[in-house]
């Protein structure tokens, strides 16, 4: 992999290696569906809630306007006024590590705890099943599996021998004089497209306050969504569970492309 000229935007992915220190802070996967307005229905939503609850005991309810929401897959609600979104998660305030959202036309889970990819599309398959059997949203118009990980501290200053060079570009020969350095690619990659954005984010800044909070030291992001977006396609927990998993795998594998041998070993895994 190391040795692949070309992002891999197709085939096969690498075998995994697992990262015991991986500076991963956010895995997300979002599924949206045509409009479901019982999602409004406190009563509707209970019904949702009674088969997640023991894993995602604490609830709340919040009203955004829509005008403001903008989702992993940077795309607005197309309803105006205020937007109910119920929030599931296995910890209070704050302090959750895993988090559902659920609101008219989108489902997601938010992970700040992930441990493997089997184990969260297991999550993810239970919360699916758990939304088909309730509110049954008739059709999936798009999937999207986005991981964000955050380089921080000593290893900032070897960026240069974490990623490889084609990943580094103008940044590479400017040394600490790059402050701040940002690349976001948009291309086709199986099973859909991919959303590349990686770079050097100043101390106090930040490309998603959502997700990534401004931290008081420079770090490096990589920050990558692979989605298939469908036009009429059935909702069916299985197939998009399998449409998740080629996108968990096209993520990975870009990773391992855009990664050296050195961000590994930093890292803990076994190379």
């Amino acid at each position: 992999m190391a040795d692949q000229i070309e992002m891999p935007l197709r085939g096969v992915p690498p075998k995994e290696i697992a990262l015991r220190a991986a500076p991963l802070i956010s895995v997300i996967a979002q599924v949206r569906f045509p409009a479901l307005l019982a999602v409004q229905n406190q009563d509707r939503v209970a019904v949702f809630q009674e088969v997640i609850r023991k894993t995602y005991p604490h609830l709340t309810r919040e009203e955004i306007p829509t005008a403001l929401i903008v989702d992993p897959a940077r795309q607005l609600s197309p309803f105006g006024g205020m937007a109910v979104h119920w929030r599931f998660a296995d910890g209070m305030g704050a302090a959750w590590k895993w988090r559902i959202s659920l609101t008219q036309d989108f489902i997601s889970l938010e992970s700040r705890a992930y441990q493997s990819r089997k184990d969260f599309l297991e999550r993810l398959q239970v919360i699916l099943h758990a939304l088909e059997a309730t509110l049954a949203p008739s059709h999936v118009t798009r999937l999207g599996m986005r991981y964000i990980d955050q380089i921080i501290g000593e290893p900032v200053s070897r960026i240069g021998s974490l990623l490889r060079t084609e990943v580094m570009g103008i940044a590479g020969s400017l040394g600490e004089n790059a402050k701040q350095f940002f690349t976001e690619i948009h291309v086709k990659a199986e099973p859909g497209d991919l959303v590349a954005r990686w770079g050097k984010i100043p101390a106090g800044m930040t490309i998603d306050p959502n997700l990534i909070p401004p931290l008081g030291e420079d770090s490096w992001l990589i920050d990558l969504d692979v989605s298939r977006t469908e036009e009429d396609a059935a909702f069916n927990t299985a197939t998009v569970i399998d449409t998740a998993r080629l996108a968990a795998e096209r993520v990975y594998a870009v990773f391992r492309w855009m990664v050296t041998p050195e961000f590994l070993q930093t890292y803990s895994g076994k190379v």
